[in-house]
Formats: structure tokens, sequence, C-alpha cells
């Protein structure tokens, strides 16, 4: 017993070790992350001013997002945003221009000049509503061009880029949906979304993962059987131990006594870990053998001595 409090402590100190450095590293990690690095900052903010001043705009967001993301600044989500419109992604640069403006001092001569860019193109932006039609089943979820709205985004008017959105309805036990539209500069619309159908539930689907939770079952049943075996084989080795060093009056000598002591500990395990296993490993058997069967034979129970397990849960 002293042995196994040992090791128990030895498990509970690497395990508190290992959250500690755990911790540690990843603390170190987000440090690291966060460091900025404003050289190349600033010569990829160069590099894209050079390909804006050639007209490769999409050269130049590429490099002046990096620039911000290594460096953040005003100046560069300027940059970002003018180079945006160039590729006529409309909502994108008035977020963008909007956010300079609310970035900058007053007094700041681009504060002025971001919020003029802003207002000029907010005419110019489409805009979609998108609405979940009626008797929508619980657990309905909607994504506009991969990110989900939440109900308070229903049926509002939110500017998007001109061109091709898809639009996706997800929900459980339901077919995926999606439609793609496309919008103009300055078109609205509004799309009502529908969920999808219901999927068939085949015996198939439901038999793999029945035949899963049953083999998982009865390997949890065979691990119990062995650790019963093993007690129980240690609790024979405790009673011959007893058989030779105590008289038929049980008085024992300190050899004997030990070995009843442990053999009183050891039975209870040995028995209780022996019937749970074998329940389990019968249990684990019913539900591999009926997961291919029609779902009237899937509601079988398994009864064991006292008590039954119901096998008739869907899984």
């Amino acid at each position: 017993m002293r042995a196994m409090g040992t090791s128990a402590r030895r498990w509970a100190r690497a395990l508190v070790f290992g959250a500690v450095w755990a911790a540690v590293t990843a603390g170190a990690g987000a440090a690291r992350a966060q460091r900025s690095d404003p050289a190349a900052a600033e010569a990829l903010f160069r590099e894209g001013r050079t390909a804006a001043n050639a007209g490769d705009h999409a050269t130049a967001c590429k490099k002046f997002q990096e620039s911000n993301r290594l460096d953040p600044a005003p100046g560069t989500v300027f940059n970002i945003a003018d180079c945006e419109e160039k590729l006529g992604h409309l909502a994108t640069a008035w977020t963008l221009f909007r956010e300079v403006a609310q970035r900058l001092k007053a007094d700041d001569e681009r504060t002025a000049i971001a919020t003029s860019r802003a207002a000029g193109l907010e005419p110019r932006l489409p805009k979609l509503s998108v609405v979940l039609a009626p008797g929508a089943p619980p657990g309905a979820r909607v994504f506009r061009d991969g990110v989900e709205l939440q109900t308070g985004a229903f049926d509002t008017a939110l500017p998007v880029d001109p061109g091709k959105h898809v639009l996706a309805v997800e929900a459980p036990q339901r077919d995926r949906t999606e439609v793609t539209i496309s919008l103009r500069e300055g078109e609205a619309k509004r799309q009502t979304l529908e969920a999808g159908k219901p999927v068939p539930d085949t015996a198939g689907g439901h038999g793999s993962a029945r035949r899963t939770v049953g083999f998982v079952v009865g390997a949890v049943g065979l691990a119990a059987v062995g650790v019963g075996a093993v007690t129980g084989i240690l609790v024979l080795d405790r009673k011959s131990t007893v058989d030779h060093n105590c008289n038929t009056a049980k008085r024992c000598n300190a050899t004997g006594a030990e070995a009843a002591d442990s053999g009183r500990t050891l039975a209870p395990i040995s028995s209780v870990t022996l019937i749970g296993g074998g329940v389990a490993l019968a249990a684990g058997a019913v539900l591999v053998l009926t997961a291919g069967g029609s779902d009237s034979e899937s509601r079988a129970a398994l009864i064991v001595g006292p008590g039954r397990i119901d096998l008739s849960a869907r899984f």
C-alpha cells in the first residue's frame, strides 16, 4: 500500500509539473506571436506602395495586409482600404475607411479623407437581407460566405461586396442547403432560406454507431474480466499462504495474518470486476450482433441475474 501511495504521489507531481510547463510554454508562445516587426512591416509597406502605383492592387493588398499584421498602423489600413476599393470590394473598403476615421485623431488630415471616402462608397454598397423561412427546425444555423449569422442579423439589409455570395442552412437531422446569389453595386436583395429535407433514419447509420459502442463496451468488459481473473488468482495465492501459516483455531503468524488481510481486500474486487466485466462483455456482444438488424430487433434487452440492461435506446 505504501508503494502504491508513493506511485500516486509521483504521478500527481508529474501531472502538476506538466500542466505548469504547458501553461508557461503557451504563454511564451503567445508572447512571441504578439511581438511586432516594424522593420519588416516598413519594407512590406513600401513594396505595397510600389505595386499600387503600378496598378497591381491585388499584390498591393497582400503586402499591406502582411505589413499591418506585423506592425498595425492606421496609415496601412488606409492603404488596404484604397486597394480593396480598387478591386471592387466595396463593403470591405467602406468598413476599413470607417475604421481609419475612428482610429485617427480628429485634427489628422487623413481623418476627413477617410470619412469622405467611406461616405462616397455608402450609396454604392449592395445590401443583402437574409430570412429563415417559418417552420425551420430548432437548432437551424444560417451561414453567409462561411460566416454564421445570428438571429439578430436576420431580415436586416447588411452591406456586402458586389459579386456572388453563398448562403447555407444547416439543421440537425436535415440536409444542408445552399443558395448562391449575385449582387451588383447599389443593389438590394432579400433572400428567404429553407431548411433541407429530413435525413432518412437509415439502419446502416445507427448500426455503425451501435457496432462501435458494442466494441467499446466489450473491450471495457474484457479488461474488467482480466482484472477480476488476476485478483482472483491473487486471492487463491493468499488463501494458500493462510492455510500454511494458520492453525485450525485460526491463529496465524505474521505472514498468515498479512495474507488474510490482503485476501479480504482482494476478494470483493475480484468478484465485482468479474461480474461487471461479464455484464459488459454480454452487452457489447448484443450491441454488435444487433447492429445490422431491424428496429424491432435493436430493442432487445439483456437480462443478467437480478438486473437488466436496456438496449432500446437509439445511438
